[in-house]
C-alpha cells in the first residue's frame, strides 16, 4: 500500500503520455456520443487519488474536466471512480467532491461493481478506463458483463493499460515452474493465471517459441490481446507507451476497443497528437534546431506508399474504409486527414483509381489500384 501511495507523489513521464491520450480522446468522443441522447457514464476502475501530490490531475479529474462542458449544457453525465486502497480512496472522494460534476466514488475491488456498471450500461453510453498497476490486477474477462452489452447494440468503449512487458517478465521469471521439458504445463496454477490475464493461451508460443526480439514479443503479445478483444469490439487499436523515446522495451500497451470505426479514428488521432507532443518535448522544445528522429518527420510520399500498400491488401474499397484499414495497419503514426491527403495525392499521380475527382475527400467514393 505504501508503494501505491508513493506512485502518486508525482506523475511519471509514461503516465503523462497515457493521460494525454485520455485527455485528447475524451473531448471529441463525448461531443459525438452526446448525439445518442443517452446518459453518459465514464468509468475509471483504478482511479487512484484523483490528483498527484505535486498537483497534477490524475485520470478522475481529467475525466470530470471533460464531462464538465457537457454537464454545463444540461446533458446527463457521470464519472464513476473505483479505488481499493483506503488512503487513496479518501483523497479521491475529497478531490472529486470539489468538482461540480456528478460523480460516484466507490471503495473496493472494481470486480465488486461490474454488475452495477453493466446494469447502468443498459441505458447509458459507457466508456471504461482500465489502468492497473500490475498485470494480475486485471483478468481478460473481468469486464465481460459490461462488454456483453455490445451484443444488444449498446454503446460501450474501453481503453486498457495492458502491461505487456511486465506480463512477459512474470512469465520468464516463472518458467522453471510452468515448463516441463520445454513444454508449458497446462494445468499449473501459474499457467492458468497467465491464461486468465491474457484471455487465452497464445502467450505461450510468443514467450517460449518465437524467434524474435523481446521488444517484438511484447508487440506480438499486445496484438494477441487486441485480437482477443474482437470477441466484443469490431474496432481495436494497440499502441506501445515507452518511458523515453529511445527505451528499448514498452512500459505497456494502450489498447482501445469500440464497435465504431469513427471512434477508432478519433482514438488514433488522440494517440498521434500525444505521440507528437512526446516527440516535441524530447527533441524540439528548447532546441535551436529540431532534431527529432527521421521517422517522426511526416512525408506525404511515405503516407501515399502506406495507402497504396493498404489498397493492395483490401482491394476495391470505399475511400473511408481504405483510410480506416491503413490506420489499423499503421496505428498512431498518421491522422485521418493525412491519410485523406495521401489518397488524393495517389489519385492525382495515377497510383490509385477512383470514381471521384480526387480533389476533395469523398468518403463514399470507391478507390482501387490502377
Amino acid at each position: 500500500m505504501e508503494q501505491a501511495q508513493e506512485f502518486f507523489d508525482s506523475k511519471k513521464p509514461w503516465s503523462k503520455y497515457k493521460d494525454l491520450i485520455l485527455d485528447y480522446y475524451l473531448q471529441p468522443y463525448l461531443w459525438k456520443i452526446k448525439n445518442l441522447r443517452k446518459p453518459i457514464l465514464v468509468v475509471d476502475c483504478f482511479a487512484g487519488p484523483g490528483r498527484f501530490e505535486d498537483g497534477e490531475p490524475g485520470s478522475p479529474l481529467i475525466i470530470l474536466d471533460k464531462l464538465g462542458a457537457l454537464h454545463e449544457k444540461g446533458y446527463k453525465v457521470t464519472g464513476y471512480f473505483i479505488e481499493k486502497e483506503e488512503p487513496l480512496f479518501h483523497r479521491l472522494k475529497k478531490n472529486v467532491a470539489e468538482v461540480s460534476v456528478p460523480s460516484i466514488p466507490r471503495k473496493g475491488d472494481f470486480r465488486d461493481f461490474v454488475a452495477e456498471i453493466a446494469e447502468l450500461a443498459q441505458d447509458s453510453s459507457v466508456f471504461v478506463y482500465l489502468d492497473p498497476k500490475k498485470p494480475s490486477q486485471l483478468l481478460f474477462e473481468d469486464m465481460k458483463l459490461v462488454y456483453d452489452n455490445l451484443h444488444s447494440g449498446r454503446s460501450v468503449e474501453v481503453l486498457i493499460n495492458f502491461m505487456s512487458w511486465s506480463f512477459l517478465r512474470g512469465v520468464w521469471g516463472n518458467q522453471e515452474k510452468i515448463l516441463s521439458n520445454g513444454i508449458v504445463i497446462p494445468e499449473h496454477p501459474l499457467t492458468l493465471r497467465f491464461d486468465g490475464i491474457a484471455g487465452g493461451k497464445y502467450w505461450q508460443d510468443i514467450a517460449f517459441k518465437s524467434q524474435v526480439s523481446r521488444n517484438e514479443q511484447a508487440d506480438m503479445l499486445a496484438k494477441g490481446y487486441a485480437d482477443s478483444l474482437h470477441t466484443w469490439f469490431k474496432c481495436v487499436l494497440s499502441y506501445p507507451i515507452r518511458e523515453k523515446y529511445e527505451s528499448q522495451f514498452p512500459k505497456y500497451h494502450l489498447i482501445f476497443g469500440s464497435r465504431h470505426s469513427d471512434a477508432l479514428e478519433l482514438m488514433n488521432r488522440a494517440m498521434v497528437k500525444a505521440r507528437r507532443e512526446f516527440v516535441r518535448e524530447g527533441f524540439i522544445e528548447g532546441y535551436l534546431f529540431p532534431n527529432q528522429p527521421e521517422k517522426e518527420v511526416i512525408k506525404l510520399t511515405e503516407v501515399e506508399k502506406v495507402i497504396v500498400d493498404t489498397a493492395k491488401k483490401v482491394g476495391r474499397s470505399a475511400w473511408r474504409n481504405l483510410r480506416v484499414q491503413a490506420t489499423i495497419s499503421n496505428p498512431c503514426i498518421y491522422t485521418d486527414s493525412e491519410f485523406n491527403k495521401a489518397i488524393k495525392g495517389a489519385i492525382k499521380k495515377g497510383d490509385l483509381n477512383s470514381n471521384c475527382t480526387g480533389t476533395k475527400t469523398e468518403e463514399n467514393a470507391e478507390v482501387w489500384l490502377v
